[in-house]
């Protein structure tokens, strides 16, 4: 998509990335019924902290207002991927996804705003033999093909 800046972000983008990542996964643009909001996760702020400064943290923006996020931790895994509900299907995800070049993905596979599986296989990613991981049995993990 034009106009879309990718950049790793800063802790000065802490307050951004927390609002971004609550509107659209911790149910904040359900009331207005926002398309590709939903009530699927909650990140503390002080885990966003973490990502920032310990991890690899990208953010999409267009005009200056965050678009997509994504998180790959020290190991090389992606344990996050979010886009706005309004921007997706349009190469934003997939971008991210080939900036950040993860050798594995961790994906919740039973969120609200849909499963993730299909977008990873697209992209050259298959799940892994191993069963699924987590108290309730829905983290995937995507390995390159």
């Amino acid at each position: 998509m034009n106009g879309v800046e990718y950049r790793i972000a800063h802790e000065s983008d802490l307050p951004a990335i927390t609002a971004f990542v609550d509107f659209w996964l911790a149910g904040r643009g359900l009331a207005d019924r926002i398309p590709g909001s939903a009530h699927d996760y909650f990140v503390p702020a002080g885990r966003h902290l973490k990502y920032v400064t310990k991890y690899v943290t990208l953010i999409a923006l267009l005009d200056n207002c965050i678009i997509g996020w994504s998180v790959k931790t020290h190991l090389g895994v992606l344990i996050h991927l979010l886009v706005a509900g309004t921007f997706r299907h349009r190469g934003i995800g997939s971008e991210l996804l080939r900036r950040h070049d993860p050798i594995s993905i961790r994906s919740k596979m039973d969120q609200a705003a849909g499963n993730p599986a299909e977008f990873y296989e697209k992209l050259g990613y298959t799940r892994s033999a191993d069963r699924a991981r987590g108290k309730k049995q829905n983290i995937e993990i995507f390995v390159k093909s």
